[in-house]
């Protein structure tokens, strides 16, 4: 019995330190590309189901955004996973009336939906 609890908490604690990793990285970088979409749309971005998107006349063309520049508008740790507000880094809406968009962020990482973009300190002040 002892064994089990101190395996859990080990395993607990890993978690969560992995958990602090990532927002660590999320935090440093800010700026996210949309990477390619599967058959079925992204899995670990929660964008809006395709009959919701018609129904408010726009398209639901998921392979127009990739390659999207997105900005981490904020950053949500629970449970070991960690969870970010995507909005685009041109300020326009997600097919046409969403603002944000949310994402489970290692999965995303994970299975390419979402690629790391790093800029040097003196390109971000120059822009």
């Amino acid at each position: 019995m002892r064994k089990s609890a101190l395996v859990a908490a080990f395993l607990f604690s890993i978690g969560l330190l992995s958990a602090q990793e990532n927002t660590d990285i999320v935090g440093e970088v800010s700026v996210l590309t949309l990477g390619t979409v599967s058959a079925s749309g992204y899995e670990h971005i929660d964008f809006p189901r395709k009959n919701f998107i018609i129904k408010r006349g726009a398209i639901a063309n998921f392979n127009a955004l990739e390659g999207e520049k997105v900005v981490v508008e904020e950053v949500r740790s629970e449970n070991g996973a960690t969870e970010v507000v995507l909005q685009r880094k041109d300020g326009r809406n997600f097919f046409r009336f969403w603002h944000t968009v949310e994402a489970d962020f290692e999965k995303a990482l994970a299975k390419g939906e979402l690629i790391l973009t790093v800029y040097k300190k003196e390109e971000s002040l120059a822009k």
